[in-house]
């Protein structure tokens, strides 16, 4: 039952993208769960002014929780927490419905210093906010027991995980002196960040890219050195689409796999015994499933990164105890059938679970130098294949 739920998954990917019309409302992430200072990587201003993010206090955690009650328990739309008068002026800066807006950060910041001109306010997150993305950054400053006088402002993401915003000088002299609340409202998909749907000029780091249904939206979360090391530099690593000849072998693997046949036979020999070789011992092929499979590309790689570890979210969970191999092939296409692909076994990891969550929506995969300088050039397909899974 189990390896036939595979099967139909697999069979469902080849109407991804109708599926990215289904997307629903509890696809999103309407107010966070804990205070998000960990995600904030730096801080930066202009004008010789500081931005720091402080950790949670008493009233810091009053608020999320009552943003929380407010949104999650009671069925409120984030951006309607705030007054009438604030309500209207993010309605202005975001120039759409408010009700459409999401909140993805809520934490506690400090301002400091004297600017003569406005303060340019830079951001960088662990957190997938795409170019040219819709960000409202909303900034409080408490008043009384409870209740906070809110500066709503438009954002900017000029870089993949930068939010910018620009304070007033009469603006920054009132928030600067005291912690103060910072909010993000933003209309997008995916449970960190993600992409705003209906604008895929903007993607040219991450475009758009569906598998099964509208709760398996993936995109790459980070990428780094064999060793641990970020990647930072030009470097690049994004989703794409299936192509007709991908689509073509999808389909070759999943009559393949329909025949009741190990999803490994399906490789050439060489390639199996590799991926054999990368599994623990006790592995008995024949107890692997390909749960999903997924287009990438890259551009500025430089052969001193060696190989390159991608951390990838994915609606399938996988489970850190299962083991995992990756199989990526580049299809070539001058065979007119499209039948030659040239595979390379990857390792691959499920994540344990972080912040709270029951199980892993992360998997690790390994790319190889011997093939990353392809990436510019044409997309390599992965196919991720598991122990079987519980039911989900």
């Amino acid at each position: 039952m189990k390896r036939l739920l595979a099967l139909l998954l697999l069979a469902v990917m080849l109407w991804s993208t109708a599926a990215a019309e289904m997307l629903i409302d509890n696809d999103y992430t309407d107010a966070p769960a804990a205070m998000t200072q960990d995600s904030v990587a730096e801080l930066l201003t202009t004008e010789e002014c500081l931005a720091e993010a402080l950790q949670p206090d008493e009233r810091s955690i009053a608020l999320l929780k009552s943003v929380y009650q407010f949104v999650r328990v009671d069925k409120n739309r984030p951006a309607c927490y705030y007054d009438e008068v604030t309500q209207q002026k993010i309605a202005e800066l975001a120039a759409c419905d408010i009700d459409i807006l999401h909140m993805t950060e809520d934490m506690r910041l400090q301002l400091t210093g004297v600017p003569e001109k406005p303060v340019t306010v830079t951001m960088r997150l662990n957190v997938e906010y795409n170019v040219g993305q819709m960000i409202v950054v909303v900034l409080g400053i408490p008043e009384g027991d409870s209740d906070y006088a809110w500066y709503p402002y438009r954002g900017q993401v000029e870089t993949l995980g930068e939010i910018k915003w620009d304070i007033p000088v009469a603006d920054w002299s009132e928030l600067c002196g005291q912690p103060i609340s910072f909010h993000v409202l933003t209309d997008r998909i995916a449970p960190r960040g993600g992409k705003l749907w209906g604008y895929e000029e903007y993607y040219r780091n991450i475009p758009p890219a569906f598998s099964k249904d509208s709760g398996d939206v993936k995109h790459i979360r980070y990428w780094y050195s064999e060793w641990g090391e970020k990647i930072e530099d030009n470097f690049r690593v994004w989703l794409t689409d299936l192509d007709s000849p991908m689509l073509e072998e999808v389909r070759r693997i999943g009559a393949h796999v329909a025949e009741g046949k190990p999803i490994l036979d399906y490789f050439p020999t060489d390639c199996k015994e590799e991926a054999l070789l990368m599994l623990p011992s006790d592995v008995v092929p024949a107890d692997l499933v390909p749960y999903d499979i997924i287009a990438l590309m890259a551009e500025e790689y430089k052969d001193t990164y060696d190989d390159v570890n991608v951390e990838i979210v994915f609606g399938t969970a996988y489970d850190p105890q299962k083991a995992m191999i990756v199989m990526a092939g580049f299809v070539n296409v001058e065979d007119p059938c499209g039948s030659f692909v040239e595979w390379y076994p990857l390792s691959a990891t499920a994540l344990e679970p972080r912040g709270g969550q029951e199980k892993s929506d992360s998997v690790e995969i390994g790319l190889k130098q011997v093939f990353l300088p392809k990436l510019e050039a044409r997309p390599i397909m992965l196919v991720v294949i598991s122990q079987v899974l519980e039911v989900q």
